[in-house]
This record gives C-alpha cells, sequence and structure tokens, in this order.
C-alpha cells in the first residue's frame, strides 16, 4: 500500500466522523471557491491545445469536420496548418452561419453545409443567442444575454458521409455547447467502422444539462477502438477513465483511434 493510500485510510474516517465540524465546513468552502477560479479555463485554441493538435495532423489530414463553426475562426487554422484538407463547416443557427459563410468564402477548401448535425433527421429547437452567438445551444443554458427559441434543420452525421461519399474522416472537431454527444451518435456507422481517426469534443457544466458525463463518451468510445484523453497546450493526457475526472474541467478532450499509433506518440509527447 502507498504513502497515499495509508493516509487516505487514517484521515477518512477521522475527517468523515467530523463533517459539520466548523473548521471541516469552511475548509470545505474554501475548497469549492477554488474548485470556481479553476473553471476559469483557456478556450483560445491557438494556446489551449487545439493548434498543437492541428500541427500534429499536418498536412497528412485530407477531410476535416468543424461542428459547430460559429463564425469560422477555428477553420481558419485548420486551413493554415492542414494544407491537403477540405474542411466543412458546420453551424446549426441559420444567422450564425450567414455570417460563417461571407467570412469563408474566399478559402476554396472551406465548405459551409446548409444544416446542424445532430443525432437525428428533422427540426431541432435552439436557443440563440444574438449578441453571442458563441453559445448557442440546444441546452437551456442559463447565460444572461438574451437569447431567443428558434427551430433550425438537423441531419446526422452518417447521412452526410453517405450523401458527400465520404470514406474517411481524419478530423472531426465537434464544440456544440453541450450536444457534443448527441452529435457524435449521428456518426454510429462510420465510427463502428472506426473510419474517423481523430475526434476532438468539449466537456463542461453543459454536459450536465444535456445529461451526458465523460465517462458517457468514455463508454461510447472505447468499444469502438478508441483513446480518450484531455487536451492540454502541448500534449494529450491519454488515460482511462477514472470517477475523479468527472470535474467538468474541460475545456476539450480527445479521442484518437488506436490504429493510429504514431500520432497517439506525437500528441503524447514521446
Amino acid at each position: 500500500m502507498s504513502f497515499e493510500q495509508r493516509f487516505r485510510k487514517w484521515i477518512w474516517p477521522i475527517l468523515a466522523s467530523n463533517s459539520d465540524a466548523h473548521l471541516l465546513c469552511v475548509a470545505r468552502n474554501l475548497v469549492h471557491w477554488l474548485t470556481e477560479l479553476l473553471h476559469a479555463e483557456n478556450h483560445d485554441f491557438r494556446t489551449n491545445g487545439e493548434v498543437h493538435l492541428l500541427k500534429c495532423l499536418g498536412s497528412t489530414a485530407t477531410v476535416i469536420l468543424d461542428v459547430g463553426a460559429n463564425c469560422g475562426n477555428w477553420a481558419f487554422e485548420a486551413y493554415q496548418y492542414c494544407t491537403n484538407a477540405n474542411i466543412y463547416c458546420f453551424e446549426i443557427s441559420t444567422k450564425t452561419r450567414a455570417k460563417l459563410s461571407s467570412n469563408v468564402a474566399p478559402y476554396e477548401r472551406i465548405k459551409v453545409i446548409d444544416f446542424g448535425l445532430l443525432d437525428h433527421m428533422g427540426q431541432e429547437k435552439i436557443k440563440y443567442y444574438p449578441e453571442r452567438d458563441t453559445v448557442t445551444s440546444i441546452c437551456d443554458f442559463p447565460h444572461p444575454e438574451h437569447a431567443v427559441w428558434t427551430q433550425e434543420s438537423v441531419k446526422t452525421g452518417d447521412s452526410f458521409i453517405e450523401d458527400h461519399r465520404l470514406e474517411h474522416i481524419d478530423f472531426l472537431k465537434i464544440d456544440a455547447e453541450g450536444s457534443d454527444f448527441k452529435v457524435l451518435q449521428g456518426f454510429e456507422k462510420i465510427l463502428t467502422r472506426g473510419k474517423i481517426s481523430v475526434i476532438q469534443f468539449e466537456y463542461g457544466y453543459a454536459c450536465i444539462l444535456s445529461r451526458k458525463l465523460l465517462i458517457d463518451f468514455y463508454e461510447y468510445l472505447e468499444p469502438k477502438g478508441y483513446i480518450l484523453g484531455k487536451l492540454h497546450s502541448n500534449h494529450v493526457d491519454f488515460r482511462s477513465y477514472q470517477l475523479v475526472d468527472e470535474n467538468f474541467f474541460g475545456p476539450n478532450f480527445v479521442a484518437v483511434h488506436r490504429s493510429h499509433q504514431f500520432l497517439i506518440s506525437q500528441l503524447v509527447g514521446l
């Protein structure tokens, strides 16, 4: 038994029997406050590891799907680093998609698709924020800004792939404000065949509203041959799921199919 295990075995009964003591309550509140501060995560894709991941893919990537593309900023980075890739952008909000189409019009390898991606075909109700469209979502997230509910067209990833006769996806990037798991489920057929090399998805408080935790991503993707880990500024921390990981610290996790060992080694930093 390690020192840490022996210490926990000794201290746990003491803390448990005094869980309502004033000093422990003060300490617990302090820890909660610090945890809230630590949720100030880096969402700048240029420095939080997302660009590092694009660099590792580089010119080998030929097909990239950007789900939740917003106005195209991430797609521009992918265009720069993945010089042989066709980049398909999906944005569920019609109004945001119009801005996206205008922004990427000069870039011939960036293509905007005129519907959103989820786990079904048809219409979906979304909460659109006119002054802050980056947080538009199918979830009723309590952001303070003014929002309106609209109906938008959605399809599955599998249907898009079949319609465009794509055989393989090098990189599926998902930033869907809580509906990342639903987007993944829409790729069930191609995921089962192991034809998506790399997946990036968001994990945070919105997962509570969507009722999909980190464990759901692990249990869905691992049987399909993927290894998962948290994305950091210059590496991916690949590891098996642990209950303590369910802390809603994101912003991004990465899943790589186990057949791509060289890429996994690059991302680990070996």
